[in-house]
């Protein structure tokens, strides 16, 4: 969650900027640009899903069970074409990224549902303490992204030939700042890191 959650943000607040530096350019126009910001955005509202499906996917793992996770995925897969497949004449090929983002959600909560069952895993209270400070400081970052944005607007726009290298200065500002915010909030500790026996 540290990492998914403000690059969720970053991606829902400047997707259209992140599609233009680094795809905008010659055939590539702007019409290219949006719609892919707009398959970013969306695939960006699953990035926390994907992130979880990989974390409780490894309990299984851990405890001999292969068959849990391959049927859950199969059915998230089933229901991502089933979504695709029913909504694409109407929605258009958008469609394909609200699926993928629906379903990983799907497969996400479904595992926890299974894992907590199962008694295999749980949220602790050092968890949900860890994690509303995290979300503080992804929401604080995607207002200060969002602002770094609109100053570098002119910088940032599908003509301008450095705009690649004002988009890197952005996320990287936002990046930094977004650590420095969590650090004195103590939302995360390298310690947090190692291993414990």
């Amino acid at each position: 969650m540290f990492l998914s959650l403000p690059a969720s943000v970053a991606l829902f607040v400047g997707s259209e900027e992140i599609i233009s530096g680094l795809f905008g350019y010659g055939s590539f126009g702007v019409k290219a640009v949006l719609n892919s910001a707009n398959a970013l955005y969306y695939f960006g509202l699953g990035l926390p899903a994907f992130a979880l499906i990989k974390v409780f996917s490894t309990f299984f793992f851990a405890n001999n069970d292969t068959k849990t996770p391959f049927y859950i995925s199969l059915i998230s897969v089933i229901l991502n074409i089933c979504i695709s497949l029913y909504y694409f004449k109407d929605i258009g090929f958008i469609i394909i990224p609200i699926a993928t983002t629906i379903s990983s959600w799907f497969n996400s909560i479904t595992l926890f549902i299974f894992l907590k069952n199962k008694k295999l895993f749980s949220f602790n209270y050092i968890f949900w303490k860890k994690f509303s400070k995290i979300v503080f400081a992804s929401i604080i970052m995607g207002i200060f992204f969002h602002y770094l944005i609109t100053f570098f607007e002119n910088k940032l726009s599908h003509d301008y030939q450095l705009k690649s290298l004002y988009l890197i200065f952005s996320v990287f500002l936002g990046l930094v700042f977004y650590l420095l915010l969590c650090f004195f909030i103590k939302a995360f500790n390298y310690k947090d890191l190692k291993l414990k026996y």
